[in-house]
């Protein structure tokens, strides 16, 4: 904390009282320069918070505000409002990516008066982060003689230095850079727009899940922030056109270098209207399957005045709609900016002790329902900016004292770290919700891409390195009360052309692990009712972060929150006594029928198709480890004497087929038939295409067929339908999967050219010798995230004719 009065610097002059100045012209300025002594304190604070106690004596204070020096110097340093809290009270709080405080220049008003300036305060905003860039004087020397030198010599010189320090995340940059320049950035960003508005689609492209995600009883709750600003309503037809909603912005954005994903369409919700009722119902369907518990809807109140509210009151009183709900008070003024700028405020906050009990009063009625989140068994209620609040703690007792009197009981008041607020605890808060993007600062990577705007201002980061950081930091944390928050992308390009704030490199892996790291930190420090991982966002689609399908990605970002929940569900079939039975027992039959069943409501359907092929075939069945003790009951009734083997569910059907390949070895057999349970949910016709697959295969015609036909060859290793068939120079085939078919014929040494073969669907009838590249090998698969294409599963159901002709046998498309 530094606590003095600046000095005059610029058309500022003394007038002898005490604490009194007169600005002579609209520019004036005060300068406040840290000490040796106080430096230290500011070194690793990402943000501070700076206190005015300014009052005109003369003339009128006309938008007060401050310059920053984080060590570059004031020259690029831009203007930061400061916001009024009472008669004489001025605040903001600042933050930055990397740097150190050194100076901070006041323009105490921008026009000429005779002011009284009584108190300037600064304080660090955040607790030093772990590890935080530390801005040294040789740097602060560095980054100012490079601003002196062309951009792409200075960019050079970066690159070099980048390299020394993390020669990795260099060498990985280097690569996409030198992939970028294969052929003319404006045509690589144009085939992207056009691969778009053809339908294709990325290769972490995911279907959409089926059913709500397994899960313990006292897993973690996960909340995802929710955005209603997809309507419009006067205020917004007033201030930005008429019919202007969220989507106004996200459609109109455009990339501003090589790689960028902009702009970000909706997928199968479209550009939706919240006001249709189907629309919310879908979104809270969605959000279940995907693992999100509650929506936390952002309300606005602004000193008795609610906007967007239309959406939340739908929500809440729609009896179709079972998903819990919380409310987190976007307590910002409403300004022409989308960053937390206070200079052209369109609707303010009016904080007063009547406001705080009026906005208790309406929050009442939503506490009321039976959906709302409750911790502890008291309300859930989230601060977003609880900087800007003149006296948190009285606003917060205030509120604490109107509940118990309006009989709602105690409340569970929680804020967020937004512009780097930390001191939950002297506020009286029940703790503190991580916001991301904030208090991010790792990654800058803005100096090495290739830029299509060569204007652009923003600052672009590595997804990947912040989530390595944002780990290693859950796995450290001690606190049960800081509350874990995760993020699937960031870029709010949409609402500031040219000036936005970007994380490049993300992929749905990275959001999985990220998220996984949240619920693993969470179940570790909380008791089971106060474990909450927050979610920024379900719907932000203008700063780009949202788990509703897109059209680029599908619902990757869904499917990647889905599996870190699912993936740490007990595993009730691994002791079913139904899975007891040794594997190693006895063979009735020299033919082993290999299933993968994944949905539990397809056994009828698999029991029926096996009952005629029980008199010449065994049964290995491999299921999810995950499924409830009933389903495995009804699958041990359906199947009577089979090898059930539960599995974790990775690696789709071809690790349980090499699992289950490796027991019918042992038990002696040496011929199979490999199929599985499909519903492709991105395909109509997945259901169909379901059976016109299993019924080629396995039909008791087939199956005699098949039988008979490997009895009279002795070199036939793979057998499958005629309409199976594929080749490699088959459009869409090895879009996304020529790098892992490339992986696997290293590994298992096949080789392969256009015209090679493979039997689509992973079904075909086999014989054991044919495979035995496979025993020994131990390949490496992607957490399951929903993926349609290019999985390294994708990659062997295309490689398996290879390994048939490798090992001598043929393959016979006839069946």
């Amino acid at each position: 904390m530094s606590e003095r009065l600046p000095a005059p610097r610029k058309a500022v002059e003394p007038t002898g009282s005490p604490g009194q100045f007169r600005a002579q012209a609209a520019d004036a300025e005060m300068l406040f320069r840290l000490t040796r002594a106080e430096q230290p304190q500011f070194d690793d604070v990402a943000s501070v918070r700076i206190s005015v106690q300014l009052r005109a004596i003369e003339g009128e204070i006309q938008t007060p505000s401050v310059l920053i020096d984080w060590g570059d110097g004031l020259a690029l340093a831009t203007p930061v409002a400061l916001k009024r809290l009472g008669d004489d009270a001025y605040v903001v709080v600042a933050h930055t990516n990397a740097g150190a405080l050194r100076q901070i220049v006041l323009l105490p008003s921008g026009a000429p008066c005779l002011f009284e300036l009584s108190g300037f305060r600064v304080d660090p905003a955040a607790e030093p982060a772990a590890g935080a860039p530390r801005l040294s004087a040789p740097r602060r020397l560095l980054r100012a003689a490079l601003r002196g030198l062309s951009p792409g010599v200075a960019r050079g010189i970066r690159i070099i230095l980048r390299t020394l320090s993390d020669p990795k995340s260099t060498i990985r940059l280097a690569r996409q850079t030198m992939r970028n320049r294969r052929q003319d950035p404006w045509r690589e960003s144009y085939q992207h727009a056009f691969d778009v508005a053809r339908h294709a689609f990325s290769p972490h492209f995911a279907a959409p899940a089926l059913g709500p995600p397994p899960r313990a009883d006292d897993a973690p709750r996960v909340l995802a922030f929710y955005l209603p600003q997809y309507h419009p309503f006067p205020e917004n037809d007033q201030w930005w056109g008429k019919g202007f909603t969220e989507w106004t912005n996200v459609s109109k954005a455009t990339p501003q270098f090589v790689g960028h994903y902009q702009p970000r369409l909706p997928g199968e919700l479209g550009f939706y209207d919240l006001r249709v009722p189907e629309v919310l119902q879908a979104q809270a369907a969605m959000a279940r399957n995907a693992g999100v518990d509650a929506f936390c809807f952002h309300y606005y109140w602004f000193g008795g005045k609610r906007l967007l509210e239309r959406p939340l009151d739908a929500f809440v009183a729609d009896p179709e709609i079972d998903l819990p709900f919380a409310l987190c008070w976007a307590n910002e003024n409403w300004t022409r900016r989308w960053d937390g700028d206070e200079r052209d405020v369109l609707m303010a906050q009016d904080h007063s002790p009547e406001d705080d009990l009026a906005l208790l009063d309406d929050l009442a009625r939503y506490m009321a329902s039976p959906r709302y989140v409750r911790v502890g068994g008291k309300p859930l209620l989230i601060v977003y900016r609880p900087d800007t609040l003149p006296d948190a703690a009285a606003t917060l007792e205030r509120w604490r004292n109107r509940a118990r009197e309006r009989g709602i009981g105690e409340l569970f008041i929680l804020c967020t770290n937004a512009f780097g607020f930390s001191a939950w605890r002297d506020a009286g808060f029940d703790g503190l919700v991580e916001f991301p993007p904030h208090a991010l600062q790792k990654g800058e990577i803005t100096d090495t891409v290739e830029r299509l705007n060569l204007d652009f201002a923003g600052r672009i980061y590595d997804y990947d390195t912040i989530v390595d950081g944002r780990i290693a930091a859950l796995e450290a944390r001690q606190d049960a009360r800081i509350y874990p928050g995760v993020m699937p992308s960031w870029d709010n390009e949409a609402r500031k052309p040219g000036f936005g704030n970007i994380f490049h490199n993300v992929t749905p892996q990275r959001f999985h692990d990220w998220a996984g790291a949240a619920l693993d930190c969470s179940t570790r420090l909380a008791p089971p009712d106060e474990r909450l991982v927050f979610v920024n966002a379900w719907n932000e689609w203008g700063e780009g972060t949202y788990l509703e399908p897109d059209r680029w990605l599908g619902h990757a970002s869904a499917q990647a929150l889905r599996n870190a929940v699912a993936s740490r569900a007990p595993t009730p079939a691994r002791d079913h006594p139904a899975v007891a039975a040794p594997q190693q027992g006895p063979r009735t039959h020299d033919a082993v029928m290999l299933f993968h069943i994944f949905y539990a409501d397809l056994i009828d359907d698999l029991a029926q198709r096996l009952a005629p092929l029980r008199d010449s075939m065994d049964a290995i069945i491999t299921f999810p480890e995950q499924w409830p003790t009933a389903a495995v009951d009804a699958l041990a009734r359906a199947v009577p004497g089979a090898v059930l083997v539960p599995l974790p569910n990775h690696g789709r059907d071809v690790v349980p087929f090499l699992k289950a390949l490796k027991i019918a070895r042992a038990r002696g057999h040496t011929v199979f038939c490999k199929a599985h349970t499909k519903k492709s949910p991105h395909r109509s016709d997945g259901a169909a295409w379901r059976d016109r697959l299993l019924d080629g295969l396995m039909s008791p015609e087939r199956a005699q067929a098949a039988l008979a036909a490997f009895a009279q060859d002795g070199r036939l290793g793979l057998l499958a339908p005629e309409n199976a068939r594929m080749l490699f120079s088959d459009p869409g085939v090895m879009t996304h999967n020529a790098e892992g078919v490339d992986q696997l014929s290293r590994e298992l040494n096949f080789r392969y050219g256009p015209d090679t073969a493979f039997p689509a669907g992973t079904m075909f009838w086999g014989r054991i010798a044919a495979f035995e590249a496979l025993v020994g090998h131990d390949l490496t698969f992607e957490p399951e995230l929903g993926r349609v294409d290019g999985t390294l599963a994708h990659a062997f159901e295309r490689s398996v004719g290879c390994l048939v002709e490798t090992a001598g046998f043929r393959v016979q498309w006839s069946l």
